[in-house]
């Protein structure tokens, strides 16, 4: 470009222009300088005069400025955004004890694979040895008021016993099955599997031992608690995750989460190298802030691949969407910014371009999404930006 230029006189007006808003700046008094640094009508939303650029035929040979049509069918527009893994929902378990007692054994290590309803821990507890006796003395009552029941019905149906011993018989019965079903039910609550509580009935000896099992399979993650250790009821003993599926929370911005919505198709990358490419949609949309980062977070539950990805992993997002609305995407190298605002140049006619003041939305790959300031089928200069930018300071000062 530079020996397109070396000599034309359009550069060496783009120059002159340059060095005389350099040298007057300084002594511009204060009622110039707050009037260059008014907020332009475009911007503010007040009514004001369109600011133009108007080429001569020269200058229009000189630059041969290129253009291109705005267009708001955008069939695969996309967000890339950061993504953070997390275990999904019913794939990850708190292991806990539900009473006090004392860890007596710990069948399980951090990392390891264990299966559903294999046993982790084992804890000795007075307070279980106190529920097994409970339960055991409840089913010995529950027998022996079954017993009596038979006896007594056989009795009044001979009419040797009356029909208030049959309802005295048949109330104890009722109590004593109430009392054995609670005792059931307290061990079933503190995790004692049925075929654990069969054998009770079946045993001698008490033993105080309280088997915890896993709830679900997956790895084992996070030991809490040393053996010979005393717990509290509740007390966190470690967790297990499966790692077949995982929940991945993706963190938009505010502006952007109007264009997305349940369904929308996601894929997922390994952030260090752009990799792995699973596929999912998004199952929800948050629609409060994110208190940490005040972004809009979307949940994607996804399953692994290959043990990818893992809980606390950063990822890549790419989120696609058909449903854009009313965006437009314009090519990067028509964007230019006058101070901090972003700048477009509209093509009026053959001569004339418009210095248009634009919302943007996002910047991506070589696309920039305007949300406010240009319409459909305009076209805007996509060439020779610089130089457009340049006449309209010029043109701006010598209106002035």
């Amino acid at each position: 470009m530079t020996g397109v230029y070396r000599n034309s006189p359009l550069t060496i007006l783009i120059f002159i222009s340059f060095v005389w808003f350099s040298c007057s700046g300084g002594s511009a008094t204060k009622e110039q300088t707050d009037e260059v640094q008014q907020t332009p009508p475009s911007v503010s939303g007040e009514k004001g005069e369109l600011l133009l650029v108007t080429l001569s035929d020269k200058e229009l040979e000189e630059l041969k400025i290129e253009t291109a049509r705005v267009n708001s069918d955008i069939q695969n527009y996309s967000l890339r955004v950061p993504g953070v893994v997390f275990p999904a929902q019913n794939h990850v378990s708190i292991i806990s004890t539900p009473i006090d007692g004392q860890v007596r054994g710990i069948m399980v290590r951090d990392g390891q694979l264990v299966r559903q309803g294999q046993e982790l821990f084992r804890i000795e507890s007075l307070v279980f040895g106190n529920l097994v006796a409970e339960y055991l003395q409840a089913i010995a009552e529950e027998k022996f008021q079954t017993s009596r029941l038979e006896r007594t019905r056989q009795l009044v149906e001979e009419t040797i016993s009356s029909g208030s011993e049959l309802d005295r018989a048949t109330s104890d019965y009722q109590r004593a099955t109430a009392s054995s079903n609670a005792a059931y039910a307290r061990l079933k609550a503190i995790g004692v599997p049925d075929h654990e509580i069969d054998l009770f009935k079946n045993g001698g000896k008490i033993d105080p031992s309280l088997k915890i099992h896993a709830p679900i399979g997956g790895s084992f993650d996070q030991r809490q608690v040393e053996l010979g250790q005393s717990v509290n009821a509740l007390q966190e003993l470690g967790r297990l995750i499966d790692l077949k599926r995982v929940l991945v929370k993706g963190y938009l911005n505010p502006e952007d989460a109007g264009f997305i919505s349940p369904g929308d198709s996601v894929k997922l990358f390994r952030r260090e190298d752009g990799t792995g490419a699973l596929t999912a949609i998004i199952a929800s949309v948050n629609p409060g802030l994110d208190e940490d980062n005040r972004s809009v977070v979307v949940n994607v539950e996804v399953a692994a691949r290959n043990n990818w990805p893992k809980p606390g992993e950063n990822i890549r997002m790419e989120i696609y969407t058909s449903s854009a609305g009313k965006v437009f995407a314009v090519p990067l190298k028509a964007l230019t910014y006058d101070g901090n605002n972003p700048v477009v140049f509209i093509k009026k006619d053959a001569h004339t371009y418009e210095k248009r003041y634009i919302e943007i939305g996002e910047i991506r790959d070589q696309h920039v999404i305007v949300r406010n300031g240009i319409r459909e089928n305009e076209e805007l200069a996509v060439s020779q930006v610089f130089s457009l930018k340049a006449l309209s300071r010029y043109e701006q000062i010598a209106e002035e």
